[in-house]
């Protein structure tokens, strides 16, 4: 089942109620190019996530399973290629 913008804001919605503090999360493949409005739903959901955030994002995933699969990756390491190493600052917030 496809996941369009407004799913992935309320998945992300719901996840933010099960964190314990703020984290990072930056979406990536057809996760990014449905939020920038490139495209109009994604197959599956696609982060990287800083490794001192991915704890508390699998912690808050367990207690608010999406019902789409969920790509993880850290570090900006994403499928099989790293991100450059200021992919943060020149991310789209």
């Amino acid at each position: 089942m496809p996941c369009d913008k407004s799913a992935l804001f309320d998945f992300l919605s719901v996840l933010n109620e099960d964190l314990n503090r703020k984290i990072i999360l930056v979406a990536v493949g057809g996760t990014a190019m449905t939020l920038l409005d490139l495209k109009p739903s994604t197959i599956d959901i696609d982060f990287t996530i800083p490794g001192c955030d991915r704890i508390e994002f699998e912690q808050a995933l367990k207690i608010n399973p999406p019902g789409y699969k969920i790509d993880r990756w850290t570090d900006g390491y994403i499928f099989c290629q790293n991100l450059p190493k200021d992919y943060l600052e020149k991310a789209s917030k």
